[in-house]
């Protein structure tokens, strides 16, 4: 018989297995390369092919170049006081334009078409006069305030704006203007713009006393020798039945001793919607 040892039986521990040390760092070192190089593609530089082409912007070639227009000689014009009449029947009191009644000098001014004076006629009236307040600044540099005046017109979607002087004891306009309705004013310095909402966008004109009357600023900031231009002075038609919408027009009869209609260029600045 085999004999077994009567005392407690000790396990036998088998060694553990280590890797190298060397082994080890190798594989650490590799993955943190392969970490790296995965990084380095994502987030640097990358080849997307050949830059497009810039062209150059296009340069104006004129269609005439050796083309010169010739000078347009100015024609013989009227004086400038000549094209609006004074309103004789108003004087100017000590107090200046301020102490008149806008009112009661476009009811007694000849440039003013009888339309206009029978709008105004009933005013004010359950709040529905078409005359705005009257505005006074010194547009002459004399020291004495001019007056605007507007009268807004709904029936025919025009706007009358005038301007007057005191000359003497004598009113007379400077202005005459006959605009889209609900246009607005400003004055800069002694200078009056003039804007309204076209068919053709926002459409601004400037005046400047020149020494006679309120005429346009020219592009080069010269006044022109006449103070009408169309839209100054209105075409006006013998009937009343129907009102052109293309150019500023009033439905009454103007003798013809009121200033014949210019046709001289417009200087405006347009900017469109």
């Amino acid at each position: 018989m085999r004999s077994f040892p009567s005392g407690p039986r000790t396990a036998r521990r088998r060694p553990r297995h280590r890797p190298p040390r060397g082994l080890v760092s190798a594989v650490v070192a590799a993955c943190a390369a392969v970490a790296a190089a995965g990084c380095t593609a994502q987030a640097g530089v990358r080849d997307d092919g050949a830059a497009p082409t810039l062209s150059a912007p296009a340069s104006a070639v004129p269609l005439w170049p050796g083309y010169t227009p010739p000078a347009a000689s100015a024609p013989a014009q009227e004086s400038d006081l000549a094209r609006y009449l004074p309103v004789d029947e108003v004087q100017v009191p000590a107090g200046g334009l301020a102490a008149l009644s806008a009112k009661n000098l476009l009811l007694h001014d000849p440039n003013v078409p009888s339309l206009v004076q029978k709008e105004i006629s009933a005013c004010p009236a359950d709040g529905t006069c078409p005359l705005r307040d009257a505005v006074h600044r010194d547009l002459t540099g004399d020291d004495r305030d001019e007056m605007v005046v507007a009268v807004d017109l709904p029936r025919f979607e025009r706007t009358l704006l005038q301007v007057y002087t005191a000359s003497g004891h004598t009113v007379r306009p400077v202005l005459i203007y006959w605009g889209p309705q609900g246009l607005t004013g400003e004055t800069r310095g002694r200078d009056l713009v003039i804007s309204a909402i076209g068919e053709d966008g926002r459409v601004t004109t400037r005046f400047r006393w020149n020494g006679r009357v309120m005429a346009a600023v020219t592009p080069a900031g010269g006044t022109g020798t006449r103070p009408d231009f169309p839209g100054a002075v209105p075409a006006v038609p013998e009937a009343v039945s129907t009102v052109p919408q293309s150019v500023p027009t009033v439905p009454d009869a103007v003798p013809e001793d009121r200033g014949a209609v210019d046709t001289a260029p417009r200087t405006e600045t347009r900017t469109t919607r």
